[in-house]
Parts: structure tokens; C-alpha cells; sequence
């Protein structure tokens, strides 16, 4: 087997080069250099890894990585380690220390973000860290020596402490500039806006070239951008301005209302707005991807479409939630919230495995995100008069939703648990419960 495997490795060096040219020979052999350098550095980690071993009965030192590479995991799991440290929540019972740094090898895609992070928290130089880091996972016991809820992306803020610690704040600077900045796109003070981010393939093809990875089995995740113009010129209408979130986009928002701003096609989108708008809007209208963890971490409502469904976050009052329909192609039959589960699709996050079992995943109509827009809308606004139908299917998703989520949670993982808290909070779009009654069942 390892024969074979170095075989195919081998065949494939030299099958880039015949494919890609010279251009591909040279960027082998750099790689190759690097790795070289590396090797006397990495041996050389090796004994600070065993010092660090030998101070553990006085003190536990633990290193990691920023996960820096990836915006929600940078905003999001670094924020929930960051406000369990302050409020000296799930720490280590002995002395601790922590060593944090952003690897070299990362890009940080977004430089504010970055900037804000370094006013809380020292990062060390990476070149430094990292080759303890990694050497530290090969000697037994290393597991004390890191910080999980940087490694993994499961654990999310289940307790709601979001709400007694706000971990990013803006200097009066960068408040000042904001405003001017909200000013060239024509808001006044107190005018309100909302985040539109619709998630599609160019931003994970501007990270990685299709060359290097295949993203296909996240074209699930996508989402046409013209299904979401109806949503935002009701918001419009009810005196929003909307703004159209984005790093780069397949195509841009088409209207001609001046107060949807597509945001991700100017010449003023930079990181900073990236990160105060999504801190200052009203709320944020969001498909599933790690835009919407940065408005959350700023208390801002996510009107939320999510899949998986054995993935929503239902542990805030803030998401409002809906999800793709789940049709069976063979039967021509709606998968309700219970059958999501019973086919192993709850916690499923790959195209591919979707259409092994003959399922195909439908888009909401423009109408139906209109609806969820405005929904949210009425509750920022308070709009949302008491309704005993509406509380009793809210009621019924819920308690459906915790026991299937009970039932069914080692589908995938045996931490997914930690992605929800002991009582769902999150909401449903009332209207889709409302005329789609069989499917809390």
C-alpha cells in the first residue's frame, strides 16, 4: 500500500509539469527547498517540546494556531476562546499559559480583522511556534499542550456568552472613519442598514485554484444573487438600505434602487467596511458561510438560510432560520424535518452525497427570502404581534429539532453536541411552518 502510494505520488510531479510547464517545475522545486530548510528547524523543535513537557506539573503551556486562513473560524471560534478566557470559563485547573500565533504560511484574508484581534490578544511569531506546534502532536501527551477550540470548528458559543462579553470593539478612529466612510455611500447618521451576503463558488476559487482542489461538493452552498433582489427592494421599502456583502462575486446585483448598494463590486469596498458594516448593521440576511458568524459576534439578528440542518445554530434568539427543500428525485417526495435525519442528511456537508441517495436540494423563490426578510425586519422593528399558531409551530420545530438532534447526533461526529445548546433558542421562518405544516413531522 505505501509502495503504491509513493508510486502515484511520484506519477502525479510529473504529470503536473507535463500539464502546467516549466512554470509548475519551478514552484515543485521551491516547495521542495522550503521542506528542506525546514527539517534542522523542526528536529530543533523537539527540545522545547520536551521542556514544555517537564514544567507540566507546575504549569500547562499550550500552543496554537490562529485559524486565520478561514473567516469564520478567525472571527467566530477565536471569539468564543477569547470570552471563555476572559470570564475564566472551561480553563485549565492548574497554572496555565497560551501561546497563540498566525502560521506564515497563512494568508489572513481579512487585515482588519487581523488588526482587531492583536489589540486582545498577543500573537508570537509564527516561524517560531509552529514548528513546536507540530512537533508537540507527535509526542504522546500533546493534547494538554493545545487549545481545542482553536483546532476544531465544531465547539460554537452554546452557553450565549456573547452576551456578557463583547470581545471586538472599534477605536474612536475607526468609529469616525466608518461613518464618513457610510457617508460616500450616501447614509446619513441614523439611517439603517442591513448586510445582504449570498454565498457563490468566486471567493473559495480566489483562495484555492480548482487546480489544487476540487470545490465541487460545496456547490450545494451556493446561491444565485438574482434570487435575492426581491428581498432586498422590500427592505429598501421599508427604509433599509441594503448592502450586497462580498469579497469578489460570480455577477453582479441587479437594480436600479439606489438604496441597494452593491457593496462587493466598488471601488470602497476594503476590509475595515467588510467588518463595519457587518458590526453596525441592523441585521444581516446571510446563506450559510462565515460571513454571518461576524455580525453575530457584534449582536446583530442573522436572518440565516443554513444547511445542514443538524448544523443550525439554535443556540441564540438572534437566527432566524430556514433551509433548501429535500426531495426525493425517485419519489418526487418532500423529506420532512424527521425523514432529514432518519436518511443521514442532517449533518451532511458534501453535493456528492446528496445525490447518492437520490436526493436533489431546491432553492427557496425570491418570495419566500422576501418573507424571511421582512420577518426578521418585524422582529428588530417589534413588529411581530403575538400569534398562538405561529408559537405553537415555533414550539413543535423545536422540541422536534432537540429530539432528533439527541437521536441522531453520531451520525457524523461525536462532538456535535457542542454545536448546540441544552435548549434550542433559534427561530424558524413562521410563514414556511406555517403553510409547510408536514414538515415537522
Amino acid at each position: 500500500m505505501k509502495i503504491q502510494f509513493i508510486k502515484d505520488f511520484i506519477f502525479k510531479q510529473f504529470g503536473d509539469i507535463k500539464t502546467y510547464g516549466i512554470q509548475e517545475l519551478f514552484r515543485k522545486f521551491r516547495l521542495l527547498t522550503k521542506f528542506l530548510i525546514k527539517i534542522p528547524i523542526y528536529f530543533l523543535a523537539f527540545f522545547p517540546c520536551i521542556i514544555i513537557r517537564l514544567m507540566s506539573p507546575w504549569i500547562i503551556i499550550r500552543i496554537e494556531k490562529a485559524p486565520s486562513s478561514n473567516f469564520g473560524n478567525f472571527c467566530f471560534s477565536l471569539g468564543v476562546y477569547y470570552i471563555k478566557k476572559k470570564l475564566k470559563i472551561n480553563q485549565p485547573k492548574k497554572k496555565h499559559l497560551d501561546l497563540l500565533y498566525i502560521s506564515q504560511n497563512d494568508k489572513i484574508y481579512n487585515k482588519q480583522l487581523a488588526k482587531m484581534w492583536k489589540r486582545k490578544i498577543k500573537f508570537l511569531p509564527g516561524y517560531f511556534l509552529e514548528p513546536i506546534h507540530l512537533i508537540n502532536r507527535l509526542i504522546p501527551g500533546w493534547k494538554i499542550h493545545t487549545i481545542k477550540i482553536l483546532s476544531t470548528e465544531l465547539e460554537k458559543d452554546v452557553d450565549n456568552l456573547n452576551e456578557k462579553c463583547l470581545p471586538l470593539d472599534f477605536t474612536q478612529e475607526e468609529e469616525r472613519y466608518g461613518k464618513e466612510m457610510l457617508k460616500k455611500f450616501g447614509l446619513n447618521d441614523g439611517d439603517k442598514f442591513v448586510c445582504l451576503q449570498a454565498r457563490d463558488s468566486a471567493y473559495q476559487l480566489k483562495k484555492f485554484s480548482p487546480r489544487f482542489r476540487d470545490w465541487s461538493y460545496h456547490d450545494h452552498r451556493n446561491y444565485n444573487i438574482d434570487d435575492f433582489v426581491m428581498a432586498a427592494e422590500s427592505l429598501a421599502e421599508r427604509g433599509y438600505y441594503v448592502f450586497r456583502m462580498g469579497v469578489v462575486v460570480e455577477k453582479p446585483l441587479n437594480t436600479k434602487n439606489t438604496k441597494i448598494i452593491d457593496y462587493a463590486n466598488t471601488q470602497l469596498r476594503s476590509d475595515f467596511m467588510d467588518i463595519y458594516l457587518g458590526a453596525k448593521c441592523s441585521f444581516s440576511v446571510s446563506t450559510e458561510s462565515g460571513f454571518y458568524d461576524l455580525p453575530y459576534l457584534f449582536r446583530k439578528p442573522v436572518a440565516l438560510i443554513h444547511l445542514p440542518v443538524g448544523r443550525f445554530p439554535t443556540y441564540s434568539d438572534k437566527f432566524l432560520l430556514i433551509t433548501k427543500r429535500h426531495v426525493l428525485k425517485k419519489e418526487k417526495k418532500e423529506l420532512s424535518l424527521s425523514e432529514i435525519f432518519s436518511h443521514e442528511l442532517a449533518y451532511e456537508c458534501d453535493a456528492r452525497n446528496f445525490e447518492k441517495k437520490g436526493v436533489k436540494l431546491i432553492d427557496f423563490a425570491p418570495a419566500d427570502i422576501k418573507d424571511l426578510a421582512l420577518e426578521m425586519a418585524d422582529i428588530v422593528e417589534s413588529k411581530n404581534r403575538p400569534n398562538l399558531e405561529n408559537e405553537e409551530l415555533q414550539n413543535k420545530f423545536k422540541s422536534l429539532l432537540a429530539l432528533n438532534i439527541k437521536k441522531h447526533s453520531q451520525q457524523k461526529h461525536e462532538d456535535i453536541p457542542k454545536l448546540h445548546a441544552k435548549k434550542i433558542k433559534s427561530r424558524f421562518s413562521s410563514k414556511f411552518l406555517r403553510e409547510n405544516k408536514n414538515w415537522l413531522r
